[in-house]
């Protein structure tokens, strides 16, 4: 005869010490994953950095092609359109309509200023960047996120550029940059940060795009390194300026920011 007697199925709860393991390896396997995340969102970030100087390499050898050769004028901070036309024929309003985009002083001029939220011309922002739009409060303060090397003409001669063919090592030879995010919108290896994982992308003069460390690109009294670093040696004791074989020809110079020995013949090259 069959008992009619109902078993009860045995269940268990977890105690409130399993619960705290439980949730302890989940805080440690997140702490695990997060910087994998981080990291594999900043790679994407540098991507895409290094798509936009490939752009803006391209832009830059067209309009060499243009102009006899020259490189175009690198620019004051301050106002895009400037009053007095100072920045008229400076890279950031020249080069773009190589790339079938506006200038900077046209996007000023409308109020569509660069922001990488809005991913509006974003051409002229660097993902990485930690501000997010070109302009601050007015035109005088664009901020710049690249920046085309201050070594392309003649010292004391803004309006004097050299010409591409002037170089004697245009793959070692920096002439696009990324900048610190200020208001500059050229800059030289005193001056110039390190945003993607100790280094920063650079267009050299052959028209390539290259990552470099900062310990070799940067001069003298840089401290813009991962952490604020200051420029170690040996390219700590070079002035930015020195463009002779003491200098920036120096045999432990691998990348250049001058393009021949002697071009700043004001530093006694």
């Amino acid at each position: 005869m069959k008992s009619n007697q109902k078993h009860k199925k045995c269940s268990r709860s977890f105690t409130l010490i399993e619960l705290l393991v439980v949730i302890a390896i989940i805080a440690i396997l997140a702490g695990l994953l997060l910087p994998v995340l981080g990291k594999a969102k900043e790679r994407g970030n540098e991507a895409r950095c290094v798509s936009n100087m490939h752009q803006w390499g391209t832009a830059l050898g067209l309009y060499c092609d243009d102009n006899s050769d020259y490189y175009p004028y690198d620019g004051v901070p301050g106002d895009p359109c400037n009053a007095n036309n100072t920045n008229y024929n400076a890279w950031f309003n020249s080069l773009p309509v190589y790339m079938g985009e506006q200038s900077l002083c046209q996007l000023s001029q409308a109020g569509q200023w660069p922001t990488y939220k809005s991913g509006k011309n974003g051409l002229f922002i660097c993902p990485s960047a930690l501000k997010k739009s070109a302009s601050v409060t007015s035109p005088v303060n664009t901020i710049y996120y690249y920046s085309l090397s201050v070594c392309l003409h003649e010292p004391g001669s803004t309006h004097v550029g050299y010409r591409r063919s002037s170089m004697t090592s245009p793959a070692n030879t920096i002439v696009f940059c990324e900048e610190v995010e200020d208001t500059f919108p050229e800059t030289h290896g005193q001056y110039c940060g390190a945003r993607h994982f100790g280094g920063s992308n650079f267009v050299m003069g052959d028209g390539h795009v290259q990552w470099i460390a900062f310990k070799d690109f940067c001069r003298s009294a840089n401290v813009n390194g991962p952490g604020g670093i200051v420029c170690p040696s040996p390219l700590g004791q070079l002035q930015w300026d020195q463009s002779g074989i003491n200098g920036d020809w120096k045999n432990a110079v691998v990348y250049h920011w001058w393009p021949f020995i002697g071009a700043n013949s004001a530093a006694g090259g």
